[in-house]
Parts: structure tokens; C-alpha cells; sequence
């Protein structure tokens, strides 16, 4: 078939510039040793997650438990659900996935924590969590670092939870450089206060997970970052312009 002959709209995918995409992510993180878990927002197609990890991923984001289950049956088995898991229906649901895979999910509530720590009792399966900082995009998150001490010995507290540590989304930064150092900067203060709260309360942080695909290349500039969730880098839209 000619691209000529296709039925419009379509979306047509330079194979060469996406594996490009991927490889000087890739390279970037290898390069300040960050984990790499992209978004798969952006495709939401296992066989394309699947190319991530084979660039050096080392495992996916996704944004609800209906994409973890597309996932999971494209035989990828390490997987963050970047939302709060809320209601009986669907935590039940995360617990059987959990069961399949190495499932963690960001969250910023008691309420939701205890949810899945029940569901994932019933079950007899293990769920890592991420609690999520609100860094100043103000959609999710917790704004203080006693807040997220305070419920992170919560999670620590409940059955069937993994603490893992903590996560945040600059998607405020879709402006200039030199507005991206100031916010920057606010970011790392609040990070900064995190940390010391978690090393003073000996509750350790085995992930900092930050990321955005504006932000991928400044991304071992955040304090105590150790792990990037960009999503649109895969392709570049004219977001990333």
C-alpha cells in the first residue's frame, strides 16, 4: 500500500525517527543513571511498550487499569498505574492484575491506600505504591513533606502494600528555559525537604520517580531523582515544540 491510498485521517509513524526517539532516551539515562518507565499515553500498543523495554526500559506507566490489562496480555509484567485505585470494583481488579505482575500505583490518600491494601488481602497478592507529590501542576498529589511522611507510615502500616516511595508530574513546565529553572528550582526545594524528612524518620525511598517529556533531558537535575516516566518522547507531537 502507498500512503497515498490511505483512508484519512491517519496517523503515519516514522519507524526510523521513533527508534531514534527511543535510543537517545535511552542513552540519556544510561548516561546519569535513571530508571526509565515511560508512559504509554501516547500509543497505548503493547508492541510498541514492548520496543521501549527492548531500548533499555525497564518497565511502563500506564494512566488506568483497563491499559495495565492490555499490557499485561501483551506479556509486559512491570507496571505502574500513575492514578489512585479507588472503589471496591475496581481495586479488585487491581489485585488480580497484581497477582500476574509486579504492579505498583501512585497514589495521595489514606482512603485510597486502605482500598487497595483490602483488596489486595483478599486476594493474597502484593502491590507496590508511590505516594504522589504535587510539585505545583496542582491535578493530584501532596503539597507538604509531613503529609507524605505521615501517610507513608500508613502504607507502611497496612497489609499487602509494598512502600516504595515517591512520584511527581512537572506538567506545569511547558514554558520557556529560563521559567523552567525557576520552577525548577522550587521543585528541588520541596524534594530537598523530602528527602531529609525520610532519612530523619530512617523510612527509605528506593524510587523518586519524576518525569515529563519537556522536562526528560533536564531530568538528573531534579534532587534525588532516580527514575524518568516521559510519554510523548516516543513520537514528539508539537507539545514537545
Amino acid at each position: 500500500m502507498l500512503i497515498s491510498e490511505l483512508e484519512t485521517p491517519a496517523v503515519v509513524i516514522d519507524l526510523d525517527v521513533m527508534d531514534q526517539n527511543l535510543a537517545r532516551m535511552a542513552a540519556y539515562c544510561h548516561e546519569h543513571k535513571l530508571l526509565l518507565r515511560p508512559h504509554t499515553k501516547s500509543h497505548k500498543i503493547p508492541e510498541l511498550a514492548q520496543r521501549q523495554i527492548a531500548s533499555g526500559a525497564t518497565g511502563i506507566t500506564v494512566a488506568k487499569l483497563g491499559e495495565a490489562e492490555v499490557m499485561l496480555n501483551g506479556g509486559i509484567d512491570d507496571i505502574l498505574i500513575a492514578y489512585p485505585i479507588v472503589g471496591d470494583e475496581k481495586t479488585t481488579r487491581l489485585a488480580r492484575i497484581a497477582e500476574q505482575a509486579n504492579i505498583s500505583v501512585a497514589l495521595d490518600s489514606e482512603e485510597a491506600a486502605r482500598g487497595i491494601s483490602a483488596a489486595a488481602t483478599r486476594q493474597g497478592s502484593t502491590i507496590g505504591v508511590l505516594i504522589e507529590m504535587d510539585v505545583g501542576f496542582g491535578r493530584c498529589g501532596l503539597g507538604n513533606e509531613n503529609d507524605l511522611l505521615a501517610l507513608a507510615r500508613v502504607i507502611t502500616e497496612l497489609p499487602a502494600l509494598e512502600f516504595k516511595g515517591l512520584m511527581f508530574f512537572p506538567g506545569h513546565f511547558t514554558v520557556g528555559p529560563e521559567q523552567r529553572a525557576v520552577l525548577r528550582e522550587q521543585v528541588n526545594e520541596y524534594l530537598d525537604r523530602s528527602l531529609e524528612t525520610f532519612a530523619g524518620a530512617e523510612l527509605p525511598l528506593s524510587v523518586v520517580s519524576g518525569g515529563s517529556t519537556p522536562t526528560a533531558y533536564e531530568s538528573s537535575l531534579f534532587h534525588g531523582v532516580n527514575e524518568v516516566r516521559p510519554g510523548m518522547y516516543i513520537f514528539n507531537d508539537r507539545t514537545t515544540a
